[in-house]
């Protein structure tokens, strides 16, 4: 898999979603407009205004999150790693041969990319599945007690 390939769809897939969320939190702020002339008449409407202004909020802040991604997306570059850190591909075996590639990403979301008929996960360095693989290299091995994923894990190849 190319690495350049799964940053560039990564970047449109974030661009996406921070375009989407911009359309709908200016659709939310819209909806809670409150001034002289739209004064909420009862309960029910105010309820709705506060309710607006909530997923506006939380528009705003995943609206950040986005931008902020795209942000340190540009930082991490295309560059090949030797260990297992932020913008690593790795391709890791499980003790039984079942294979797991993921890419390490600002704003790595467990998103499933198939990229020239290869397929990685993006996940950031929080996940669960990545803190034992975290710092290391080709041929060390990481143990796993994840449901579904138990067991011993060896990096095969890091990019």
């Amino acid at each position: 898999m190319e690495k350049f390939k799964l940053i560039a769809a990564w970047k449109a897939h974030l661009e996406l979603g921070l375009k989407r969320a911009r359309t709908s939190q200016k659709e939310a702020r819209q909806g809670m407009r409150v001034d002289g002339s739209n004064r909420p008449a009862n309960r029910g409407e105010r309820a709705t205004v506060t309710s607006q202004g909530y997923l506006t909020q939380g528009l705003t802040q995943r609206t950040a999150a986005l931008e902020e991604a795209l942000v340190r997306l540009e930082r991490v570059g295309a560059d090949p790693r030797n260990q297992v850190v932020m913008g690593a591909l790795v391709l890791a075996e499980h003790e039984n041969g079942v294979l797991l590639r993921f890419a390490l990403l600002p704003g790595g979301d467990a998103t499933l990319f198939s990229v020239d008929g290869a397929s990685a996960v993006v996940l950031s360095l929080q996940a669960p599945l990545v803190q034992p693989f975290l710092g290391l290299r080709t041929g060390d091995a990481a143990e796993l007690n994840l449901p579904g994923r138990q067991g011993e894990w060896a990096v095969l190849c890091i990019d």
